[in-house]
């Protein structure tokens, strides 16, 4: 939600709770006619047909500030990640969600003709659909991405930086395993019955 949006949102609902001044009154007609002006429709690129392509993996291994880069040798595990098969491009980055790199990682998969991408970085739950959506702008199909939780499944459950780079690397590796087997998926929709049966007195009843 833009300022715009939100000062809307904060005026309209004190105009709920009780009457506004006329001054007030005006300001939320005033937003009221330019809500959503700032809104522009997201466009991509057409999509690339990489069928029966020798993969061509990058991988971006993120810092996260000192929250990944604190315990683990980033460095070090974008090193190891370009020994590995079909990485063509590793890349550290202080974080992979800023806005500076979400920009540039269209333009390094035009640059290195990436058909898969790997970040290594927290957890898919918060960030998946916001780099699917990075590599959709790069001409990519979403389902060809892959997230390495080198976060929540590394650096914060370890002290010890040489076990945690070890593992990090690791994490990797069998993510590029994974991701060089990926294929190009589309969401379908499919109708659903809207009628259940419960069998039963149990946990399942209540």
């Amino acid at each position: 939600m833009n300022d715009l949006n939100l000062l809307y949102e904060i005026t309209e609902t004190l105009g709920a709770l009780a009457p506004l001044p006329r001054s007030l009154q005006r300001v939320l007609q005033i937003l009221a006619q330019e809500r959503g002006t700032l809104v522009k429709e997201k466009t991509y690129v057409d999509e690339k047909d990489v069928t029966g392509e020798e993969p061509r993996i990058g991988v971006f291994i993120c810092s996260c500030g000192s929250n990944i880069a604190g315990t683990v040798n980033v460095k070090e595990v974008t090193e190891y990640a370009k020994t590995l098969p079909h990485v063509v491009f590793a890349e550290n980055l202080l974080y992979t969600c800023s806005a500076d790199s979400l920009k540039a990682m269209p333009e390094k998969i035009a640059e290195h003709k990436l058909n898969r991408v790997i970040v290594a970085s927290c957890t898919p739950r918060t960030h998946e659909p916001l780099f699917q959506d990075t590599i959709r702008e790069g001409g990519l199909n979403p389902y060809l991405f892959e997230m390495a939780n080198i976060r929540e499944h590394c650096s914060w459950v370890h002290e010890d930086r040489e076990e945690a780079t070890a593992k990090a690397s690791d994490i990797v590796q069998m993510m590029v395993a994974r991701t060089k087997t990926d294929n190009r998926l589309t969401p379908i929709t499919v109708p659903v019955t809207k009628r259940s049966l419960v069998i039963g007195g149990g946990i399942a009843a209540i």
